[in-house]
């Protein structure tokens, strides 16, 4: 009985031992499967570290330094000199060139060269035009009576006065003609007359005439002869005062009147001349 009663308790015993063995391997187990368990699975999925893509440092495109294309030096193209053609100088006409005046056998009166000198150069009344004078650049004409040079002179005409300066207080003058049918600028006509206001008491080297200006009357009717009667006058003032005027003449072919060179004495010496040509 109590042999009975052992070995039941020794099956219960067992019995009992093997269900806590049971219990605590199922424990363990359970143990293995947490700690086990694939923690990796616990992983998030791998937010892989932002791996910066490397960000390249800026590598500036390489600026290639301007390479300043060679500036070539500037090759001048040879400038070939001009080869100025040959400007042939302008050749004065020679009735133009200076010339002296006058000379001692000179004719003081004469109608087939009626003419004058200033600064050298010659006019000839009847073919020098008031342009020929403008030109020459050496008449030195008062610049206010230059302004109506252009002005349109009428048929058969003659102009007013241009003067020509002598020197401060002292002038000449000339006065153009127009002989055609028609009108004309004023310059473009020739000059027909030329008068001077003698200052016996002055000299002067722009104007010139075939005679001296410091002439006396026996030198003038020495050369020139004596006028016709009645192109001669004399006049008697009071206190002493006395004038002659010599005038002689040629007969114009187309008008009127003459052509003439005409001299004033003031008491023995010449005062006023007055040259006129009329064709």
């Amino acid at each position: 009985m109590k042999k009975t009663v052992l070995i039941t308790l020794a099956l219960m015993l067992a019995v009992l031992m093997l269900a806590c063995s049971a219990k605590s391997g199922n424990t363990v187990l359970d143990l293995e499967k947490v700690t086990e368990a694939p923690a990796e699975k616990a992983t998030e999925a791998p937010t892989a570290e932002p791996t910066e893509e490397p960000t390249a440092e800026p590598t500036e495109a390489p600026t290639a330094e301007p390479t300043e294309e060679p500036t070539a030096e500037p090759t001048e193209e040879p400038t070939e000199e001009p080869t100025e053609e040959p400007t042939e100088e302008p050749t004065e006409a020679p009735a133009e060139e200076p010339t002296e005046a006058p000379a001692a056998d000179v004719q003081y009166v004469n109608f087939e060269k009626m003419h004058f000198w200033i600064n050298g150069v010659e006019f000839v009344l009847g073919q020098s035009t008031l342009q020929d004078m403008i030109d020459s650049g050496v008449v030195p004409f008062r610049a206010e009576d230059l302004e109506n040079a252009g002005n349109n002179l009428k048929k058969n005409y003659q102009s007013e006065g241009f003067r020509i300066d002598l020197d401060k207080y002292w002038s000449a003058q000339v006065y153009v003609l127009n002989d055609t049918d028609a009108g004309k600028p004023a310059n473009e006509c020739y000059i027909n007359e030329i008068y001077l206001p003698n200052h016996t008491d002055e000299t002067q080297d722009i104007l010139k005439f075939d005679f001296p200006l410091n002439m006396t009357m026996d030198e003038l009717k020495a050369n020139a002869g004596e006028p016709e009667a009645d192109n001669y006058s004399h006049y008697e003032g009071d206190n002493g005062y006395y004038t002659d005027t010599f005038k002689y003449t040629r007969p114009s072919t187309k008008y009127y009147g003459n052509s003439s060179f005409s001299f004033d004495f003031t008491k023995g010496e010449l005062n006023y001349i007055y040259i006129t040509y009329m064709p």
